[in-house]
């Protein structure tokens, strides 16, 4: 009798020892929650940082593919940006007298000259988005060349011209990412394209 009220009052002893309290189950619930709350913040906020980054790429990417298209078609032109079947289009942003290795230079907002094929092109900002009309193609109707996460926020063509030079172009644009949580990050381009036929 006396060793069945020992193995009874031994019980509770035994269960105590190989079990936890509720207070050491809560702290470790709270420890863990932490824990798991500031790694699950962590991958979060690096899942967007690597989101707004590709964003940026993908813009910086488009319009660099836009700038390479239109100097391309832009080097083997002529008379840019002149009195295009008596309709110009060209908006001027300053006064011709701007200079660069003794060339005199206008600003302009949209650019318009004939292409190596004779067919007039215009390229022209529309709403953020860089545009491209050409006579030949769509009725003259203007076509994006620019995608939609790209707002283009400026556009100038310098044309520089010369009584011994060839038509210098300077193309400066700059953009911001359609993205709102990176549309500060503006993007500044500049590039220089040499016409390779007089403009007259």
């Amino acid at each position: 009798m006396k060793s069945f009220f020992i193995s009874i009052f031994q019980i509770p002893k035994r269960a105590a020892r190989q079990g936890f309290t509720l207070i050491e189950t809560l702290v470790a619930v709270g420890l863990f929650s932490t824990l798991f709350a500031i790694a699950a913040g962590g991958f979060v906020n690096a899942l967007r940082a690597q989101r707004q980054a590709a964003n940026l790429i993908s813009a910086e990417t488009n319009i660099g593919i836009a700038i390479e298209q239109m100097a391309r078609e832009i080097r083997t032109g002529y008379l840019f940006c002149h009195d295009l079947n008596n309709n110009p289009t060209c908006t001027p942003l300053a006064s011709p007298g701007l200079t660069a290795n003794g060339l005199t230079g206008t600003a302009y907002s949209d650019l318009e000259y004939y292409n190596a094929n004779g067919e007039k092109v215009d390229y022209a900002l529309s709403g953020g988005t860089l545009m491209r009309a050409d006579s030949a193609e769509n009725s003259g109707a203007p076509q994006a060349i620019t995608a939609n996460n790209v707002n283009v926020a400026a556009l100038t063509f310098t044309v520089f011209e010369g009584p011994n030079w060839n038509p210098r172009i300077v193309i400066d644009i700059t953009i911001t990412p359609k993205d709102p949580a990176i549309s500060w990050a503006a993007i500044n381009l500049q590039t220089t394209v040499s016409a390779r036929q007089a403009s007259s």
